[in-house]
């Protein structure tokens, strides 16, 4: 029986993207094969998100999350959590996402959609302190993004789950700009700054903040790993 590795969960109004919210559960639904699926799920409480988000990983093999929101902001205009809007029943905080993906084990990368991703990932750096990563990493844009691309994103997504072959996550980053080349992918990976303090960093400013790059990381990580 195929487990559903990709969730794609549409966290808008429902008068909101109309046309986007269709094409994009039309798309996951004709995605399905007998090796793969996506779980779709439109909501708008956080509760229906909640609930969306333990329904995937009960299913297992839960490999990437693919959220479409908007960030919220707070009194100083930078991102409390994402949801369909400021209603408080309507978004969730980011210390209550954090918590939400400790309850399950996400695999692979946190897709945020519709949410400048760098502010998501400046917010949720604090929770790195903690002993488990609940987000091993997460993926966003700086600008835009529209159905077809997304679907582009997806498509790939889903190849990657049929790989037998290890794929390094640089190597994954760059076949994903390569799908979409008119759209900014960005990714953000745990790594210690000079001063100490890990958090959320763009993988394309690790040469200059910690004279390293992304694949000389991987490969320290992995090397660090195989030791213990």
């Amino acid at each position: 029986m195929p487990t559903s590795a990709i969730s794609l969960i549409q966290w808008l109004n429902k008068g909101e993207y109309r046309e986007t919210q269709a094409v994009l559960a039309s798309f996951a639904d004709e995605a399905n094969t007998d090796e793969v699926r996506i779980y779709h799920a439109d909501v708008l409480t956080n509760i229906q998100a909640h609930d969306a988000l333990r329904t995937w990983f009960g299913g297992g093999n839960s490999q990437y999350c693919f959220i479409g929101a908007h960030g919220v902001p707070g009194p100083t205009g930078a991102a409390i959590g994402i949801g369909a809007s400021s209603d408080a029943t309507e978004f969730v905080e980011w210390q209550d996402l954090w918590n939400w993906f400790a309850e399950g084990n996400l695999e692979g990368g946190l897709w945020l959609g519709a949410c400048k991703s760098s502010d998501a990932a400046a917010a949720l750096s604090p929770f790195l302190k903690s002993v488990y990563t609940a987000i091993p990493h997460i993926y966003g844009f700086s600008e835009p993004i529209y159905p077809a691309e997304i679907q582009q994103i997806l498509s790939k997504l889903i190849e990657f789950t049929r790989l037998d072959d290890f794929l390094w996550l640089d190597e994954e980053l760059a076949q994903l700009r390569a799908a979409v080349p008119d759209t900014k992918i960005e990714l953000f990976y745990p790594a210690s700054t000079k001063s100490g303090p890990r958090e959320y960093m763009n993988v394309d400013d690790m040469p200059k903040k910690i004279n390293k790059t992304f694949r000389e990381l991987l490969e320290q990580i992995e090397e660090s790993r195989r030791g213990q």
